[in-house]
């Protein structure tokens, strides 16, 4: 006999029914501040600029103001009166201070859900935002002691103070308890991206250190290659040959595929860093445009050549870091060999400070340390272990002294040619921050090197032929990246 089972289907699923329904009854509905709107209402007095008129780019060198005013909402977008102390931050950029009712620092009082303030900012760029969020900080004045730091539990959770107790926000939080960490961010107000000049700094040093910048390359005139090396490339901007700080050095740690020098750059992006002085673009993103073959689109700008006024100034220097120099003239190192210096007193066969013999100068030590003084104040005199160990050597002009390193140029041999005139070298310059002489000029290829002996061209080639070389391979990894 057959039974039916449709009696028993259909009471498990009115108990499933009831079970939901019981579900349902247990769970409270999300209630309490979930986001805040945000709106910017001025910016430096004025309308914020629309997205096609962005402002500059703010370096770090000015204050900018944004008026703000923000709404406490709930998750379903209603208002909500929520009150206590909201975080105010701008990302891209700082806040330097906020001013309003109840503002302290970069936080203001939200009371009955609302506030409004006016925020300083600076290192600004790009399409750039306000973030408001709630923390659970309750600042003090100085003269008060506040619960995150008067040593005891206040709230119970067996965690005393900041920065052991996570519901302490900063020392000055005088309130244990974490806050709602809701969070809301303004429409973008409208910046240019950083020039490559802005990255610079117009400076030594970048306002951008660490952060990961996105290069403006819509200009009037392209970015273009000027090197592709070992380790990275380099770019200049031609838009501002006239002011300089237009170079960058994009540090790709291998040759990078696909480009050679003439290449444009219509993408560029990477993290900033000063490696001992010298400004670079780390891990970078870029996308190359290729110049149509066949035709003379080369870009790449004749160097210029530096003379005696300008390679000891630091500022001038500084505005051609990365970018294309020549200099003309100069002789290689007399007093440039392998063998210990003695007595202070180096010759063409004895530059070598290593007196030791451990591979390295010691500057702690004060033989090796005074040889190494002596050889750097003698415009004549490279010092063996820095040529053994970079390839960097002296050239000199007069009194007026720089570092070249020629290693593209494999067939020329420094030491072989002691005391001998270079009709021009021509390379990229970079800074090193470590001693006295701080600025080389890198060869980018045999092109580069001119003059009357064996292992240098023997005239000058125009930048818009020099160098320029069959285009690098493909990334053969491309397909696992």
């Amino acid at each position: 006999m057959k039974l039916s089972t449709a009696p028993h289907r259909a009471s498990l699923g009115l108990v499933s029914l009831l079970a939901l329904a019981a579900c349902t009854d247990q769970v409270a509905p999300p209630s309490g501040a979930s986001t805040f709107r945000v709106r910017i209402t001025q910016v430096n007095g004025a309308d914020a600029p629309p997205d096609d008129t962005p402002l500059p780019a703010n370096r770090g060198d000015r204050e900018d103001t944004w008026a703000f005013e923000l709404e406490t909402l709930s998750p379903y977008g209603e208002h909500v009166d929520f009150n206590g102390m909201v975080r105010i931050s701008i990302e891209p950029g700082v806040v330097l201070s906020v001013t309003g009712d109840g503002a302290a620092g970069r936080n203001i009082q939200v009371v009955d859900g609302k506030a409004q303030g006016l925020a300083t900012v600076t290192a600004v760029y790009g399409p750039a935002r306000l973030w408001v969020e709630d923390l659970g900080y309750t600042p003090v004045p100085l003269s008060e002691k506040p619960a995150c730091s008067n040593g005891k539990d206040d709230d119970g959770d067996v965690l005393i103070d900041f920065p052991a107790d996570p519901g302490c926000a900063f020392a000055d939080d005088d309130n244990e308890e974490t806050g709602t960490f809701a969070a809301g961010i303004s429409p973008p107000v409208h910046y240019e991206l950083p020039r490559i000049s802005d990255v610079q700094g117009f400076g030594s040093a970048t306002p951008f250190p660490y952060e990961a910048i996105e290069i403006n390359t819509h200009r009037p005139k392209p970015l273009v290659v000027t090197r592709v090396s070992n380790d990275g490339f380099y770019v200049t901007d031609l838009s501002e040959q006239a002011t300089g700080y237009n170079h960058i050095f994009a540090f790709n740690f291998s040759t990078p595929p696909g480009m050679r020098v003439c290449d444009r750059v219509t993408f560029l992006t990477g993290t900033v860093v000063e490696f001992f002085g010298f400004t670079e673009l780390s891990f970078p993103s870029y996308v190359v445009s290729f110049p149509v073959e066949g035709e003379d689109t080369c870009e790449v700008p004749e160097p210029p050549v530096l003379d005696d006024g300008m390679i000891p100034n630091a500022d001038a220097m500084e505005k051609l870091e990365s970018g294309l120099v020549r200099i003309e003239g100069f002789r290689v190192a007399t007093k440039f060999g392998p063998k210990p210096v003695v007595d202070n007193v180096p010759d063409a066969d004895h530059s070598n400070c290593d007196l030791n013999g451990d591979g390295q100068v010691d500057f702690a030590s004060q033989a090796e340390g005074a040889c190494s003084d002596a050889c750097s104040a003698d415009p004549e005199c490279t010092e063996w272990t820095s040529y053994s160990a970079r390839g960097n050597y002296k050239v000199f002009k007069g009194n007026t002294q720089i570092q070249i390193q020629t290693g593209t140029a494999a067939s020329f041999d420094p030491t072989g040619h002691k005391g001998e005139t270079l009709d021009a070298v021509t390379g990229t310059l970079r800074n090193f921050s470590g001693g006295s002489l701080n600025w080389t000029i890198e060869t980018r290829c045999p092109d580069d090197l001119v003059c009357q002996s064996q292992g240098c061209v023997k005239a000058t080639v125009p930048s818009t032929k020099a160098c320029v070389r069959l285009r690098t391979i493909d990334d053969n990894d491309q397909g696992s990246n």
